[in-house]
């Protein structure tokens, strides 16, 4: 029986169509895991790409690109800002004004020099997400890289209590380790709105975990099988929630969990990706071999598009899940 993620109870979230829009730039592939993100800040115009219709999501952000989009994604009034006094930033610099701004709102510290041109990194992003959405943390999430004592702390954990990030699985925040502009795409969406915060699918018998996206809560839904048996296979498949075109919910992907006796034949057999080997069990990933929209001519659709989307973003997530 299929059943819509059961967090889906405690909190109903809006999907907005145009996550799903195309950005189109040409280094930017449809599976690319921040895709959505890049995709959506693209279409509020807070970020841009480059004159050859590059995104150049590897490249380091630096600090007042940083400060620019942030400046943007909160729709600040420029006009009339103090000089912020950076010996190394012009008042003739295109994104002076920008600057001055998120100064003035105290999302950014005031110092001698704003060093422009040097990467952003992760702990000042967590200041500057911290303050300029003034996030409120209570919990006092801890990283073993980030102890109380360290300057960012308080904003570090106010990220992790947001769910605006997880750390590493590592349990490690790292700081100082510069952020690239897909990076702090997917930061400065999950930041801007909540379906791009993440919620966790798990199972205990079988120690997985995988990270999903909050519209999925709406637009997946999945059954499991049985494995407990040494001579079962557990399996996960997860469908899109919208038959308007199909007359029934279309495949997205799925989790096999595959016990290694019985290996051999299922390797040989099917298309499955091979994940990781643990716990005596082969962890497998299984996604569509075809669009389904093809058949019917919709291939080209909204809903189409849509399905792809989140089959690419499901796909991510499985071949990327926490085993234990």
């Amino acid at each position: 029986m299929k059943r819509l993620f059961s967090l889906l109870l405690v909190c109903c979230l809006t999907f907005t169509s145009t996550t799903f829009a195309s950005a189109a730039f040409k280094d930017v592939s449809r599976d690319y895991w921040a895709k959505d993100e890049i995709t959506y800040l693209t279409d509020k115009k807070v970020i841009n790409g480059f004159y050859d219709n590059s995104f150049r999501p590897q490249a380091p952000v630096t600090r007042l690109q940083a400060i620019t989009l942030m400046a943007r994604a909160l729709n600040l009034d420029l006009s009339n800002r103090p000089n912020p006094g950076f010996k190394d930033l012009s008042t003739m610099n295109s994104s002076y004004k920008y600057a001055a701004a998120i100064v003035d709102e105290g999302i950014f510290p005031k110092s001698a020099y704003l060093k422009p041109n040097e990467p952003m990194t992760r702990e000042l992003m967590a200041r500057m997400l911290t303050s300029g959405f003034k996030l409120k943390s209570t919990k006092k999430i801890s990283f073993k890289d980030v102890p109380s004592s360290h300057w960012a702390y308080p904003y570090i954990s106010a990220l992790a209590e947001n769910n605006i990030t997880l750390g590493y699985p590592d349990g490690t925040f790292k700081p100082s380790t510069p952020l690239t502009r897909a990076q702090f795409s997917v930061f400065l969406a999950k930041a801007l709105n909540d379906n791009f915060k993440t919620f966790t699918f798990s199972n205990d018998n079988y120690h997985f975990k995988l990270e999903l996206p909050n519209y999925m809560k709406s637009q997946v839904v999945f059954d499991d099988g049985l494995g407990i048996s040494e001579n079962k296979v557990f399996s996960v498949n997860f469908y899109y929630n919208n038959a308007t075109y199909l007359g029934y919910t279309p495949f997205a992907g799925s989790i096999h969990i595959i016990p290694a006796s019985l290996w051999k034949n299922f390797f040989e057999d099917a298309p499955y990706y091979l994940i990781k080997k643990a716990n005596n069990y082969y962890y497998c990933y299984q996604g569509q071999s075809e669009d389904p929209y093809y058949e019917v001519g919709k291939q080209g659709s909204r809903e189409a598009k849509t399905y792809m989307s989140i089959h690419d973003r499901l796909e991510y997530a499985i071949k990327h899940m926490k085993i234990n």
